[in-house]
């Protein structure tokens, strides 16, 4: 079982980039190119090298745009000149850029080293070079969203929409062109983690995938396009989360205690939470 990146033509102008970390867990990457520049969304782990993938594709100058803060996204970050990110996640993204912060993350709190299968890949001496080395992140100074809520590629629109959950500063984009819509971390097939200091409650979430399917709905979305697991996710996903997320708010569900917080699983979600209602209104 090796580390493995590919490169996977979605659409027209729309590529995906894989990333397979320690042969057990993945991450994707997309690349959308309009006729005068590109869009980067999300750049994966340090060692990816993923600038090398996006130049096996195009020469044009390319921006990057990150979902959301986690060190599985802004890796490859200082590879580019200009990267964006909202500034609900630029602590997260700055914490998630130390290596010490980020191996007691790892270990102590979603106890990625205690895996079976990990503890075992862990032994070979490459997969724990590239284990070590995906927690060095070179940190970058942040650009701020644009104003008008959308990417300008030539010929091409990105659009952006702020859906906090996840983290309090993840986004979703939608490719006006292709109609793909990029949910990031927010929608992915099998479950959402709300259990970081900074993750929102699981009320704010609700209303942020409520959000979500509208927006796609009103813009004729064509494919859910998420940052990990199956790629598209089946067109239901939104209610599905919402379904599950209207039964913890009201109790119906009740999550069980692991290290990372209360867990609730149901039609192949699982939702990870610390907090069912938002306080800070």
């Amino acid at each position: 079982m090796a580390n493995k990146n590919e490169i996977v033509k979605l659409a027209d102008g729309v590529y995906q980039i894989k990333y397979y970390w320690l042969g057990i867990a993945n991450v994707y990457a997309y690349l959308i190119l309009g006729k005068e520049r590109g869009l980067l969304i999300d750049t994966c782990y340090s060692i990816t090298n993923i600038s090398k993938y996006v130049r096996e594709v195009t020469d044009l100058p390319v921006d990057v745009v990150n979902t959301h803060g986690h060190f599985d996204h802004i890796g490859g970050n200082a590879e580019f000149e200009h990267v964006f990110l909202s500034e609900a996640d630029w602590l997260t993204a700055k914490q998630h850029s130390d290596y010490t912060f980020l191996k007691d993350l790892l270990e102590n709190q979603l106890g990625i080293t205690s895996n079976p299968i990990t503890k075992i890949l862990l032994l070979v001496k490459k997969f724990r070079r590239n284990y070590e080395n995906s927690m060095h992140i070179k940190p970058v100074s942040f650009e701020k969203l644009p104003e008008c809520g959308y990417f300008e590629l030539g010929e091409r629109k990105v659009t952006f929409i702020e859906t906090p959950g996840h983290t309090q500063g993840s986004i979703c984009l939608f490719d006006e062109k292709s109609k793909y819509f990029f949910v990031g971390d927010m929608a992915c097939e099998e479950g959402v983690l709300l259990c970081f200091d900074h993750s929102t409650s699981v009320e704010k979430y609700r209303d942020s995938i409520q959000k979500m399917k509208k927006f796609y709905e009103d813009r004729g979305g064509k494919e859910i396009i998420p940052s990990h697991h199956k790629c598209p996710t089946d067109p239901d996903v939104f209610e599905r989360y919402i379904s599950i997320c209207d039964d913890i708010i009201s109790g119906k569900l009740i999550g069980g205690h692991q290290n990372q917080g209360k867990v609730v699983k149901r039609d192949k979600l699982q939702v990870v939470y610390n907090t069912v209602y938002e306080t800070n209104y």
